[in-house]
């Protein structure tokens, strides 16, 4: 009879920024961790960003992402390039990470997801983001706009809260709906007229890189919209349902509930990063990978006394 495989005392489900911060703290904290890469970290589009500690000429999202991968490498944890077909619950108060053709026994989860962010029907707008032409986050990026004319895509609040965001760095705001009515309140539209921000209601017919990060928008029977910095607003979609599987209480955004220390109310499932409601950064996502890391090593030592 073939004996079951040792539990490990971790996995992390996600290989962005936070699950990565979070198996390097593990395995320096001595526990036996794995790393599973669905292959589609929110960094891996960042074309450079800016405003990171440490990295004062800017850092990749890729080259972010190689980094952490080689120090992962460096302390010998295994990184498996595959998405998870289905976490659950087994009889010995840990986890079963099933995969393509194997399953895992954990003691303890980190769920790090991250979200997909809804992108405009704009051709090739994957690599519009990549290159930087089509921007998904004013805190990481808007001082970079330095007074050009800003274009946010959206029909909703979220659209108007994230124009009047941009007031902090350009006076020239404008909301494109893309054919769509704009859906906001009444104090919310008064806001954005006493402000400045225009509106414009065509549907788009084209988008196309121009100089220096814009880009030249082609409206139907309407002027265009040239030489601007676009942004989307159109919102995010987090990638919770692993989490959801087990159990663990969402947010009403979707997002995953937890509490200081990262852990969902399920013993032993933790989430850090964008899949937990709070501030989209780089550096917010490794500090909840971080805390969660070392609260699943106290877990694990309080577990040992008992």
């Amino acid at each position: 009879m073939t004996a079951a495989p040792a539990r490990l005392d971790a996995a992390v489900i996600g290989a962005g920024p936070a699950g990565m911060t979070a198996a390097i703290y593990l395995a320096r904290l001595n526990r036996r961790v794995v790393v599973i890469d669905s292959g589609h970290s929110r960094a891996l589009l960042i074309p450079l960003s800016r405003n990171h500690p440490a990295f004062p000429e800017g850092i990749e999202g890729r080259e972010l992402s190689r980094r952490m991968k080689t120090q992962l490498q460096n302390l010998g944890i295994e990184i498996v390039q595959e998405a998870v077909a289905l976490v659950e619950r087994d009889d010995d108060s840990g986890f079963i990470v099933a995969l393509k053709d194997r399953a895992m026994r954990v003691k303890n989860i980190i769920v790090a997801t991250g979200v997909e962010d809804q992108l405009p029907p704009i051709t090739e707008a994957v690599d519009l983001t990549r290159s930087g032409h089509l921007r998904l986050c004013p805190i990481c990026d808007g001082y970079e706009i330095a007074g050009r004319s800003a274009v946010v895509i959206g029909a909703t609040e979220r659209a108007a809260s994230e124009a009047l965001f941009l007031e902090a760095f350009t006076g020239r705001i404008t909301i494109a709906t893309l054919g769509e009515r704009l859906d906001v309140k009444d104090a919310t539209l008064a806001r954005l007229n006493e402000h400045g921000v225009s509106i414009r209601c065509e549907t788009l017919v084209h988008c196309s890189p121009s100089g220096d990060g814009t880009v030249d928008l082609t409206m139907k029977a309407s002027a265009a919209l040239e030489g601007v910095v676009l942004y989307s607003a159109l919102g995010i979609h987090p990638r919770s349902q692993l989490a959801e599987q087990l159990g663990a209480e969402l947010e009403q955004d979707k997002r995953i509930k937890v509490d200081a220390h990262q852990a969902t109310q399920i013993p032993g499932l933790y989430a850090a990063g964008d899949v937990v409601t709070g501030l989209n950064q780089l550096g917010v996502s490794m500090a909840q990978g971080e805390i969660a890391a070392v609260a699943v090593h106290n877990r694990l030592r309080q577990l040992q006394e008992n």
